[in-house]
């Protein structure tokens, strides 16, 4: 076809082994480029998002904890020592937070998928409007996309390899999302579930290795925890005033919310891999739950974070939303994809990055229209 000619190169430079390591780079910069442009023109009648100018001023008297964790604080103060105080470098850090979880996961999926999958898969996932329109506003949830990619491919690298170093790489990380957001206790949570519900589980925690990461996650979060008992944990109690003790039927309808709305948010990619693939019922099927023991990990660690949250409204009367479903969906490529049925042509994934580089380039050259139509703050 004609009209894909031009994304002939794209795509070879994508799949050739001796350049696709490289190019990933390349491509992923322009990425946030692009959608940095977008973002500092769109939204420069808005002001900076109140949750950004609040990480800002966090960022000013820098502290072991606020009513959030404080990694994203002292990453916004880390940024700006290097970059200039300006809505064009804080869109850029922002932006760099879904361009970091999509190289996570080219190299995460390399473990499941050939490669015409692992673009066609990447490309899936810019799709997904939390890793470009929703990244824009930088806060405690989009710094959680690549610390929970981070955290998952150390973990299944150490599960199957007994690695001590991949087991120390998953407690830095895993600590590092509890710095972020304790939200992060439900990819905890699903990552030991997923473990656990494995056939290898025996020898894995007869290993050093799960104990390396509890033991390295737990010295990295020390002088956390000094400060969350010096401080009354204030900020569980922050979030127990705003979100808790909501009656049982306001969290079943808030929990059957986050559900909805998180499935319609990776809807266009999940129906574009379904047109794509063509899978079958037992393929279908083969998707969810793997027979195979490594894929089923992976199922388990894509499942578990992203379903306990609800059990944990729940039990906890929490109100939740499907906003922090964000940096759930590292192994959704993996997960639609792995399926040896779901064959994936190289005609439909240069299909699908024709639609993926003309969205970023076309809402850049429409930004200075939406200028004109976003609310003013």
């Amino acid at each position: 076809m004609r009209l894909l000619q031009p994304f002939d190169a794209l795509h070879a430079a994508l799949t050739d082994p001796a350049r696709r390591e490289r190019n990933i780079v390349l491509v992923l910069a322009l990425y946030t480029m692009l959608w940095t442009i977008y973002g500092t023109v769109a939204k420069s009648g808005q002001g900076l998002h109140p949750d950004m100018t609040e990480l800002l001023g966090w960022s000013q008297h820098l502290a072991w904890g606020y009513k959030h964790p404080p990694f994203a604080a002292a990453l916004v103060w880390l940024w700006f020592k290097a970059f200039p105080v300006a809505a064009w470098s804080y869109y850029l850090l922002a932006m760099l937070m879904p361009a970091l979880t999509l190289w996570i996961v080219w190299h995460l999926s390399a473990d499941y998928l050939d490669i015409e999958k692992r673009v066609f898969g990447l490309a899936l996932l810019t799709l997904v409007p939390f890793f470009n329109f929703h990244a824009l506003k930088f806060n405690v949830n989009t710094v959680l996309m690549p610390l929970w990619a981070a955290t998952t491919f150390a973990f299944l690298r150490s599960y199957a390899s007994r690695n001590a170093l991949y087991a120390a790489l998953a407690g830095v990380a895993a600590a590092a999302c509890m710095l972020g957001k304790y939200w992060s206790i439900f990819l905890i949570s699903g990552l030991v579930a997923a473990a656990l519900i494995d056939r290898r589980r025996a020898a894995y925690f007869r290993s050093a290795a799960p104990w390396i990461t509890a033991a390295v996650g737990f010295l990295a979060l020390v002088p956390h925890l000094i400060w969350l008992v010096r401080n009354d944990f204030e900020p569980f109690a922050y979030a127990v005033g705003v979100h808790g003790a909501k009656p049982l039927p306001e969290t079943i309808i808030a929990g059957l919310g986050y559900l909805a709305g998180s499935a319609a948010y990776v809807a266009v990619p999940v129906i574009v891999a379904l047109v794509a693939g063509r899978p079958n019922r037992a393929t279908l099927v083969d998707m969810v739950w793997p027979a195979d023991t490594d894929r089923r990990l992976a199922a388990a660690a894509f499942w578990a974070p992203l379903l306990l949250p609800v059990i944990g409204a729940l039990l906890s009367g929490t109100d939740i939303t499907s906003l922090w479903s964000m940096s759930a969906w590292t192994l959704l490529p993996v997960v639609l994809l792995s399926p040896q049925a779901m064959a994936i042509s190289a005609v439909d994934t240069r299909r699908l990055l024709a639609f993926a580089v003309a969205l970023p380039v076309t809402m850049v050259i429409v930004s200075p229209a939406i200028l004109h139509f976003l609310p003013r703050r």
